[in-house]
């Protein structure tokens, strides 16, 4: 066992011991953290034009695992003064980004020179959470990314894709990885006072396999508190929930669509919020849900 393993949690330790197949998939971000938050899935080209693999897919999903397992996350070079895949680490992955949208592209990548050093519009509309979040840390025009040191992300699925779109590949590779076993059910995925599933409709197109039920496993024995979100808006886009579910709060200055459900667990010391993306139409959510999704979380980091 490397020497820098000590400085990663007993149970991230434990899971860098194993090996779970295809469905290797860990995440990024720091493993000390006290805020998960589970995605789709990776947004990444999984092949060129040639129909080759592409190096981002190679290097963020396929060496995900290796990458945590034989890579120290000390002295982690700067991205794009490194100018090789070889400075990616996933404790801080692409360090040096900033917070703007890039302009560059996984089938047509630009040469070093001529990128901005942006980062992807999730990237992006996640540091304004921990901004909010954090509101001590000071916050420059172009801000320097580090929202990854207060927390780490994962996928449910393996399957990556640009757009999420329901399908058996996305269903069996999820299924893979919250059944008994599987990597999403090990104890570091259960240590976080806070995971946010950012998943949306996930949990209704693969609802056969319980979702946040398997991701629990009876540990956390998370209790449904209701929806924080506009009435107005709520009832217009989804009259069934709205028929089963009690109201939770509802928050005025939700936009469109916007919506944060709670879960939390039998101890109060844990909770689960199930929401809609940090990205709406190709704009990170509005600074109402931002700080409201903030607000909640913030009791939970002192427990």
């Amino acid at each position: 066992m490397p020497d820098f393993y000590n400085q990663y949690p007993s149970e991230f330790q434990e899971l860098l011991m194993q090996d779970f197949g295809e469905d290797s998939y860990i995440g990024q971000g720091n493993p000390a953290s006290k805020i998960l938050i589970v995605g789709k899935e990776l947004g990444l080209e999984k092949e060129d034009e040639k129909g080759h693999l592409t190096l981002p897919y190679m290097r963020e999903l396929l060496d995900n695992a290796s990458d945590w397992k034989n890579k120290s996350p000390e002295n982690i070079p700067n991205w794009f003064e490194a100018r090789s895949w070889d400075a990616y680490h996933p404790r801080c992955p692409f360090y040096g980004q900033i917070m703007l949208k890039d302009n560059n592209s996984s089938k047509h990548p630009k040469p070093w020179h001529e990128l901005n050093r942006g980062t992807s519009l999730t990237w992006k509309a996640q540091q304004q959470f921990i901004n909010l979040l954090f509101p001590e840390e000071k916050v420059w025009p172009r801000q320097l990314l580090n929202f990854y040191e207060h927390c780490f992300m994962t996928d449910l699925s393996c399957n990556c894709m640009k757009t999420s779109v329901k399908n058996e590949e996305t269903r069996r590779s999820i299924k893979r990885r919250i059944s008994p076993g599987g990597i999403l059910t090990q104890p570091f995925f259960r240590k976080f006072p806070v995971v946010i599933f950012d998943i949306y409709h996930y949990l209704d197109w693969y609802n056969d396999l319980h979702i946040i039920e398997n991701f629990d496993g009876g540990v956390m024995n998370y209790t449904f508190k209701g929806i924080i979100v506009s009435e107005e808006t709520y009832s217009h886009y989804d009259e069934t929930t709205r028929g089963r579910l009690p109201l939770y709060r509802p928050n005025k200055g939700f936009g469109k669509g916007d919506f944060i459900n709670v879960h939390v667990s039998a101890d109060g010391k844990h909770i689960l919020l199930h929401t809609s993306h940090f990205v709406d139409n190709y704009q990170p959510r509005s600074r109402v849900w931002m700080k409201e999704l903030a607000d909640i979380v913030r009791p939970f980091l002192n427990e």
